[in-house]
């Protein structure tokens, strides 16, 4: 999203859970399997790991030298893949 945000929203009813503010855009997010982090791939070169409870940053991944677009946990939760430009 180019406003540099991903929002977790509640599917039944439609309300705003929480907004995870990011540095620059973000291409794509997902959840772990077992719902409890969510994965952002961001515009800022960065892979970033977020408790979806607090919705607070755990984590954050580093080592492309392009925009991330992709990202996603293994079916395990222990690992992540991401893709850049």
């Amino acid at each position: 999203s180019s406003d540099k945000t991903t929002r977790l929203w509640n599917a039944t009813d439609g309300t705003l859970i929480k907004t995870l503010r990011h540095e620059d855009w973000v291409h794509n997010c997902a959840f772990s399997f077992d719902d409890k982090l969510i994965v952002t791939a961001c515009h800022d070169n960065t892979v970033r790991i977020w408790d979806t409870q607090r919705g607070q940053l755990k984590r954050t991944l580093g080592g492309h030298t392009e925009a991330v677009r992709y990202s996603c946990f293994s079916a395990d939760g222990h690992r992540v893949i991401s893709a850049s430009d």
